[in-house]
């Protein structure tokens, strides 16, 4: 299973710029460093520390069309989904656990990526991590039992998920946490690019599993 902001997709540069919009819209000056360091705030945190006071009301109406028209920037790691490809190949079952909404999913989950996946947990389907019940759900849905399943994921609450869900935890550096945090939450076991997603995670895994049984 897949986180998929920051570990398929990078969308810092299209949230980045749906806030900016939003902002000006509202008739607010921006400052360009509070607006990089509001990216990786909640949205409508990232909208009050941007000064507009009707931050919630603006995040409910306007969100998600400003996401949408901003897609263009939307950068996938290649990488990733070719090792999701042969992972496919070989007959593991692919899933994503996400908080994004599940509207948000037609711009943002890349086609290619949709065909390969059997299951996707959205924000609307169970609570957000580090709660563990999307990827209990997903486990479910694609009839692995956690213990047979690992959970990609880029921060340290993704982690703390997958360790309450009681799966492999697999981190990707690549991402906003990035190693050291990743390490530092414990993780299972830490990718350092994306090209390394692949069989070889499954063959890291059993390793694993094999010395803790031993």
């Amino acid at each position: 299973m897949f986180d998929l902001d920051g570990v398929i997709v990078d969308t810092h540069a299209v949230i980045k710029e749906a806030l900016r919009a939003l902002a000006c819209n509202a008739g607010v000056t921006i400052d360009p460093d509070v607006l990089d360091a509001t990216v990786l705030l909640p949205p409508v945190n990232a909208l009050l520390a941007l000064g507009v006071s009707d931050a919630r009301q603006i995040y409910d109406s306007d969100y998600d069309k400003a996401l949408s028209l901003a897609t263009g920037e939307v950068l996938v790691f290649n990488e990733v989904v070719a090792g999701m490809a042969t992972l496919a190949k070989a007959g593991v079952g692919l899933g994503i656990v996400t908080a994004q909404a599940r509207g948000r999913l037609r711009y943002l989950l890349p086609p290619e990526v949709a065909e390969l996946v059997e299951v996707v947990i959205a924000h609307e389907d169970a609570p957000a991590k580090p709660a563990p019940d999307g990827i209990l759900a997903a486990c479910a849905r694609l009839g692995v039992p956690p213990e047979r399943a690992f959970f990609i994921g880029d921060r340290t609450t993704d982690v703390r998920a997958g360790r309450a869900a009681g799966v492999t935890t697999v981190g990707a550096s690549w991402g906003i946490a990035g190693a050291t945090a990743l390490q530092r939450e414990g993780v299972d076991v830490l990718l350092a690019t994306p090209d390394q997603v692949g069989p070889s995670i499954l063959a890291q895994i059993d390793s694993r599993r094999g010395h803790a049984g031993s």
